[in-house]
């Protein structure tokens, strides 16, 4: 009764913050993120888009007592840069990350220890830094980047949509990449991504506030090499057109795959291969719908030999006027032949509603369920957040 009482003061709060006009509560954007590494396109000048995300949440039901606890953490970026007006451009992607408790990039996790957690071990980092060329046909990218391999895990939608996704991410990465692009008129434009890098072991990997400290080719993970032995290439496009088929002029698609040479310590190199699919479909002018699944295949999990794991992911978001639903489902499917009692199945599921006001500020309610390891936990949350462009 205690957690639930601490959420209602915090809803309240936030619908007084609310009541003067607010974001998107699913938090997505189709295109945003830089995801596609093509800020380099504009008139010359500045660029900036700022994502405030705020969770306000209660673990109400947990196998273990000591994780039902009440936290308070946020997902931000922002995003800035400087476009020369010739096709260059100079990018950076500043995140202020926390994570939800038994959470963590890193798989060890955030632990609850019985004791509520407001914005802990939140880290300071740069994401990305690095200076790109675009223009109609390719673009190249040189410096700290995220490779292109399946969807921006910000296009999932609900509150804790971009959750599951992440887990899985491959981020912050030291290379060169390049696109290639081709507008295939009724058929649609298409986009060839090629990158190959390794983990970055330069100063930009520690973080302010709580140190991760740097990382150190010693420090082993899959990728972490200096050298250029990790690659990835995917292909992604949409914008098709049909005179008698509307339902193609919604579809969008990426398809990727991705080696990552084994570090010191790691058995294996690691490979995954992704699909990825969405429909986004108009009912009226004020109602529409989005759909949007992706099944993301990995041999040698982490380097691992033998550990391989699936994440199958599904998803559906529905808008009317400033209103919004979300929800996704992920399915892991995990294989380990030696030690077969430990390789356990898990599920994700999370759903949330939400109201976008009109000057960037949002509100959202959702709830989460997640089965992993044999281990089940319930959270309810609030999310406020704020979304600015310049």
């Amino acid at each position: 009764m205690q957690q639930f009482s601490f959420l209602a003061v915090l809803l309240g709060s936030a619908m007084t913050l609310g009541a003067t006009p607010a974001f998107s509560a699913g938090g997505h954007n189709h295109g945003g993120h830089g995801h596609g590494h093509d800020h380099s396109t504009g008139e010359a000048g500045f660029y900036g888009h700022l994502d405030i995300k705020i969770h306000l949440d209660d673990v109400f039901e947990a196998d273990e007592s000591d994780e039902e606890i009440s936290e308070a953490y946020t997902h931000s970026h922002f995003e800035t840069g400087y476009r020369f007006g010739n096709g260059f451009a100079i990018n950076a992607n500043i995140e202020l990350e926390g994570e939800a408790a038994g959470h963590s990039h890193g798989g060890d996790g955030n632990e609850a220890n019985g004791n509520n957690r407001f914005f802990d071990d939140h880290e300071l980092i740069v994401r990305d830094l690095n200076v790109t060329y675009d223009n109609e046909t390719f673009g190249v990218i040189a410096g700290k980047f995220t490779p292109v391999i399946g969807f921006d895990y910000h296009l999932f939608p609900g509150v804790y949509g971009y959750q599951s996704i992440e887990e899985y991410a491959v981020r912050e990465k030291i290379g060169v990449g390049g696109n290639l692009k081709l507008n295939a008129g009724d058929f649609g434009r298409h986009r060839l991504d090629v990158s190959t890098f390794f983990a970055d072991t330069t100063f930009l990997s520690d973080s302010l506030l709580d140190e991760r400290n740097r990382t150190d080719k010693s420090d082993g993970g899959v990728s972490n090499t200096e050298d250029f032995s990790s690659f990835a290439i995917s292909v992604g496009g949409g914008d098709f057109y049909s005179l008698d088929n509307n339902i193609v002029e919604g579809i969008s698609y990426r398809f990727g795959f991705a080696h990552q040479g084994a570090g010191e310590g790691d058995e294996e190199d690691e490979t995954r291969y992704s699909a990825s699919l969405q429909y986004e479909h108009d009912f009226t002018a004020d109602l529409k719908g989005r759909l949007i699944g992706e099944i993301m295949h990995i041999d040698h999990l982490n380097g691992e030999k033998p550990h391989d794991r699936t994440y199958f992911t599904s998803g559906l978001e529905l808008t009317w006027k400033q209103w919004n639903f979300g929800t996704t489902w992920t399915h892991i499917n995990n294989r380990n032949p030696e030690e077969a009692d430990e390789a356990i199945d898990g599920d994700i599921f999370q759903a949330s509603v939400g109201y976008t006001f009109d000057i960037g500020i949002g509100l959202g309610i959702g709830y989460r369920m997640q089965d992993e390891e044999g281990e089940e936990k319930h959270r309810i949350g609030a999310l406020i957040s704020y979304a600015y462009e310049f």
